[in-house]
């Protein structure tokens, strides 16, 4: 199977990865079920990564919402290890970072991709 292939195959995985990657809020909560079941039938991540997500789709499930809430944003918003950003980690804050953000940017706009305001072409669900 070509790259391009599983790409197609797994888009809406690639998906469903995304959102379970943002916050947390009663929107993407409420969406949960359906995650677990696009994933399922798509089939194009291993079984073992699936007992994965179902484990944390039953957290997001049946967890407190503000623990959950407060969770999120200690992992992803209170430091640079597990910034969702990914030039974060390859270039930090050095001047680098500004044109990588651009040259992607328009890389999106050449592929007919349009970000959500506001949002870096570099946050990891807006990749996915």
């Amino acid at each position: 199977m070509t790259d391009t292939s599983k790409t197609a195959r797994a888009s809406l995985s690639l998906r469903v990865l995304a959102r379970l990657l943002s916050y947390p809020g009663a929107e993407l909560r409420s969406h949960v079920p359906e995650m677990r079941d696009a994933l399922r039938t798509e089939r194009a991540i291993t079984d073992a990564r699936l007992t994965e997500l179902d484990a944390l789709i039953e957290g997001l499930s049946s967890a407190d919402p503000l623990d959950t809430e407060a969770a999120y944003v200690q992992l992803f918003d209170r430091g640079r290890a597990t910034s969702l950003h990914l030039f974060e980690h390859v270039h930090g804050d050095s001047r680098d970072r500004g044109p990588a953000l651009i040259d992607l940017a328009q890389t999106y706009d050449k592929a007919g991709l349009y970000l959500a305001p506001g949002e870096l072409p570099d946050y990891l669900p807006a990749v996915l």
